[in-house]
């Protein structure tokens, strides 16, 4: 049986997620992308170019206050939670709303989820946005150079323009 999933999400970790466990899937038909925290984002969608062969419509993103209507509405066997800057209590609100419409709630854990590499990763994580991340990485690639070494960052895809033409992003000097 393939399960219905709608991914919650902050634009950011719910494309993530999407990109590395869900897209090609053949368990899983993501059905919906909802937003939240980030203006502007829904009534767009997830682009049938960066979603892969079980999606050639792409996914829309719609208002996360839409949340309880998406899963009775597609029946929904599965909610995600994708992004990571929320407290407990909120978390598990929201797990009830999906749980009470009858889909399962998860979050995926990170051995899901992360990169594979050959070399040394360092991850610069916050908990919430705006707690200089940016700054922070920065900072630690420029002792990392002056050790002699060699670096590259990388960061999940973010929605700001047009997705299809951010599929991959390179970033050759901070201006």
């Amino acid at each position: 049986m393939v399960e219905k999933v709608i991914i919650m999400g902050a634009a950011g970790r719910d494309f993530h997620n999407f990109n590395v466990y869900f897209r090609d899937n053949p368990r899983y038909r993501v059905i919906a992308f909802t937003a939240a925290q980030i203006p502007s984002i829904e009534g767009r969608l997830y682009p049938p170019e960066l979603s892969g062969k079980y999606y050639p419509q792409g996914i829309p993103i719609f208002p996360e206050d839409q949340l309880t209507g998406l899963i009775r509405d597609n029946r929904a066997d599965l909610v995600v939670f994708s992004y990571s800057d929320v407290p407990h209590v909120e978390v598990m609100h929201k797990a009830s709303i999906a749980m009470a419409e009858g889909a399962d709630f998860i979050l995926i854990g990170a051995t899901y989820t992360m990169l594979r590499s050959q070399k040394i990763v360092i991850a610069v994580c916050a908990v919430r946005t705006g707690c200089g991340k940016s700054q922070t990485t920065r900072r630690v690639c420029e002792i990392i150079r002056t050790l002699g070494k060699k670096i590259v960052t990388i960061r999940h895809p973010m929605p700001y323009g047009d997705l299809r033409n951010q599929v991959v992003q390179r970033f050759a000097s901070y201006d």
